[in-house]
């Protein structure tokens, strides 16, 4: 008897989640973010700002990472060096800031990755004017 009486609230748990879900997808109207990207799908990477990294795939396919902090040593003047274990790049991979000094390469310091956003060209080169024109 006292399932009977749960599956009302879990009914309404359940709905509840449909709409959240359903009002996220209707909000962002773009696909979910990545977890990983497998390292042979990797072409290039563009560093836009000290918390904005663009990847950009063998296919023309763009993903955006938002670092979840600010790495203040982070610029497009610099290179990145990542090692990972597995065949690909996922969140919460360490990313070191490199500067390149004297002919040689000097670590600047680390800083961990986001997500992987898919976006289009387009999409970064908004976020380009935007901290071009802040500067």
């Amino acid at each position: 008897m006292r399932i009977l009486r749960s599956l009302p609230v879990i009914g309404l748990v359940v709905l509840t989640g449909w709409a959240i879900s359903g009002l996220a997808a209707e909000t962002t109207g773009t696909e979910p973010p990545r977890f990983c990207l497998p390292l042979n799908i990797i072409d290039s990477v563009d560093i836009i700002d000290e918390q904005h990294i663009a990847f950009i795939t063998k296919t023309d396919d763009y993903y955006l990472n938002e670092l979840p902090n600010v790495c203040p040593m982070l610029n497009h003047h610099r290179a990145i060096m990542y090692s990972t274990p597995l065949n690909s790049l996922c969140s919460l991979d360490i990313i070191t800031v490199l500067d390149s000094t004297g002919g040689g390469f000097q670590s600047m310091g680390s800083c961990g990755l986001g997500k992987f956003q898919p976006v289009t060209r387009e999409d970064i080169q908004i976020l380009k004017d935007k901290k071009s024109s802040s500067e």
